[in-house]
């Protein structure tokens, strides 16, 4: 038992800090290192549910044909021993064998196994397996051994036999040659019901001990048999479509002509049954009681007052528990146990304290306060019962102390009786119980705003709070992203840094933000800003230029001005600051410029647009370019498209060549002059309209 830190006020039992089990009176549970909680452990330790082995693993009776609708039965005796077949064409249970030449019925077939085109059979009565190739043409071979079980191939032909009174499994080759024992003998603890060998050459075997399945596996050359799990048995076998098997028959897992789950069922001589009628093999069996005594758990408070015990709990129908203590000054007191008093658990272990010490709480409850006498130490006992398949499940127990409770806060008069003091401080912690689990929701409620640690259901509770309406095709992953970085985005929103942080967590691509408004291809010839600014009035608007770089704005053209616009040559506008109009002219809009997407359909596109729109200022106008049909160079010109980067054409002077002195023309260096690579201006041209290869 482990307190929290500073002044002791609880203790807990669990996987993580320990039960502190006494050893000698804790019987018939398991899971004490386990995150799950204890339970009622298996009669017999280790074993599987059949119905997770019978999907992978069919029944020895039973043996999958070539393909997946091919099946093998050996019927049991009587009336007859049979081998019976079905596939596509003939889907309901036929005899193998029919007409003059078919052999006679078996004397006792247990077993059927298939490998490619040949079949086996083992016949416990006959003292034989035998050998058809091709699958029920001819016999190939007769293996005489007595009392033959289970059989199996191997994925070289080699055919694995068990016996009832043995554990060795013989081997023998595809003719029935003997080929010896294989290494690891069988277990000792039960039957072999299936054998079965995977495509790694590895053998499994399900036993059956006392009517519980043990599911074990071996390579050839292991020394022994080791137990499996059921994850590795689904990695070393596909499905096979059988859904489940008992003593009444067997059912596949179908699909019907209309696509629908369908579930068709035989008994073991063929005969169609309804699906009711075959019930799923029982669960591996448990012990019906089982019983947890701790050590001495120590308060470090002499005469402690122990508080209140609360157990975090499964209980099924069917099961109960119960829960009872005792409290001591001794660590160790002397061992007074009565279990002639214990009806019902005789048999069980009794604990140190005297029979009349243990205070027992009501059946099935998970919540009590302790009535003991103040005690430094408290002993607590836990006993589970069952129905022989479920089990409760206890994952955690606390235990408060010492008792504190409001009667600390009343007047001492309540105080002065101490029968009354009692009684009121009991009566008190009912509602103290109930506002401590106020207390606790309120201090865990930050844990519901974590969107990293809710469940995938709240998100979209969550996304209410922002506002935030989720596009159905995110995944979980991508609302989690999106409501942790939602505060940042509301910060940010109406900025460019926060618009292609949104595109960048909804979409994952990181688009460029292109303000239209600074980005024109004009400029001016006014120079550069003066590091004093002169008066507003005075200050120039337009942009440096440089020569062959960009193109003028004309002011006489944006708007009718007196002296300088010809008639009809420019627009008359009557609002704004004329000096502005070079400004204006993309004043409000803006240009996203995004990679391509993943999923680049219409759809897709249309949901960034509405993005970009929705996280933008509502006074500007946004225009959306989405990358991946070529690189735009500029605002014309794409290479790939119109472009191409190529070697000039050789200049040739003269009438007939290429070349006018003062006409944009570019020579080329001489002999000898400095080869150089291509370089746009000078060997190499953008923008003529040339269709790259």
């Amino acid at each position: 038992m482990t307190c929290a830190a500073g002044q002791s006020n609880f203790g807990l039992l669990d996987a993580n800090v320990g039960w502190d089990p006494d050893t000698t009176a804790t019987v018939n549970l398991k899971g004490f290192g386990d995150s799950t909680g204890i339970y009622l452990g298996q009669t017999v330790d280790g074993a599987v549910d059949p119905n997770q082995i019978l999907p992978y693993l069919p029944p020895a009776r039973l043996a999958r044909g070539c393909n997946a609708c091919e099946w093998y039965l050996a019927t049991p005796a009587p009336p007859e021993s049979l081998l019976l077949h079905r596939d596509a064409c003939r889907p309901d249970w036929h005899r193998l064998w029919t007409g003059a030449c078919a052999p006679p019925p078996f004397k006792d077939a247990v077993a059927v196994a298939t490998w490619r085109h040949r079949v086996a059979v083992s016949d416990r009565g006959a003292n034989r397996v035998l050998l058809w190739y091709p699958a029920g043409t001819r016999i190939c071979a007769a293996i005489e051994t007595p009392q033959p079980g289970p059989i199996a191939f191997d994925p070289n032909g080699a055919v694995l036999v068990t016996a009832a009174n043995s554990r060795r499994v013989l081997r023998f080759g595809p003719d029935g040659a003997p080929r010896g024992f294989l290494r690891p003998m069988l277990p000792a603890q039960g039957m072999v019901v299936i054998i079965a060998v995977d495509s790694q050459k590895r053998v499994w075997v399900v036993l059956d001990q006392s009517g519980s399945w043990l599911l074990m596996r071996a390579t050839r050359n292991a020394d022994q048999f080791e137990p499996a799990s059921i994850a590795d048995l689904q990695n070393a076998f596909p499905a096979t479509g059988l859904v489940t098997a008992s003593s009444a028959g067997f059912c596949f897992d179908e699909d019907t002509r209309r696509g629908l789950a369908a579930e068709t069922c035989y008994s073991w001589h063929g005969r169609p049954l309804p699906e009711g009628d075959v019930l799923p093999p029982p669960l591996p069996q448990r012990h019906t009681q089982g019983q947890l005594i701790t050590s001495a758990l120590d308060s470090g408070v002499a005469r402690c007052l122990w508080h209140r015990i609360r157990l975090d709990a499964d209980i099924p129908p069917g099961t109960s528990l119960l829960v009872a203590v005792a409290t001591s000054e001794d660590p160790a007191p002397p061992n007074q146990g009565d279990a002639s008093r214990d009806k019902g658990w005789e048999t069980f272990p009794t604990g140190l304290p005297h029979f009349s010490d243990w205070t027992a709480a009501p059946g099935g409850s998970v919540d009590f306060l302790i009535e003991q006498p103040a005690g430094r130490y408290l002993i607590f006992r836990l006993r589970m019962t069952g129905n022989g398949t479920a089990t409760p499940a206890v994952r955690r127990v606390r235990i408060d102390f010492p008792r504190v409770t409001s009667l600390e806060h009343l007047p001492a008069v309540y105080r002065e009786n101490p029968r009354a003091e009692d009684f009121t401080a009991r009566f008190l912690s009912l509602f103290d119980s109930s506002i401590a689990d106020l207390d606790s929701v309120i201090t865990r409620y930050p844990a519901l705003l974590d969107p990293s640690g809710v469940p995938d259901q709240l998100l979209p509770w969550l996304g209410g709070f922002f506002a935030i309406g989720f596009d159905p095709t995110w995944d979980a992953d991508k609302r989690r992203k999106i409501l942790q970085a939602a505060p940042q985005l509301y910060r940010l929103r109406g900025t460019v840094a926060g618009l292609e942080q949104a595109v960048e967590t909804v979409f994952g691509v990181t688009p460029h933000i292109e303000e239209l408004s600074s980005a024109g291809p004009w400029g001016s010839i006014a120079g550069e800003q003066p590091a004093c600014p002169a008066p507003p009035q005075h200050i120039s608007l337009g942009r440096p230029a440089r020569l062959r770089a960009v193109r003028l704005f004309s002011r006489s053209r944006s708007r009718f001005r007196l002296g300088s616009s010809p008639l009809g040559g420019a627009p008359l506008r009557s609002y704004g600051d004329p000096d502005r109009d070079p400004f204006a002219a993309g004043a409000y809009r803006f240009r996203a410029l995004v990679p391509p997407l993943a999923d680049d359909s219409a759809t897709q596109r249309q949901r960034l647009t509405s993005l970009i729109n929705a996280q933008s200022p509502a006074h500007t106008i946004a225009s959306v370019r989405v990358g991946g049909t070529g690189f735009l160079l500029g605002q014309w010109s794409a290479i790939g498209v119109d472009t191409a980067l190529m070697p000039l054409a050789a200049p040739v002077l003269g009438s007939a060549g290429n070349v006018r002195l003062n006409r944009m023309s570019v020579l080329w260096s001489g002999f000898k002059g400095r080869a150089t690579g291509t370089a746009i201006g000078r060997n190499a041209t953008i923008g003529n309209a040339i269709i790259a290869g």
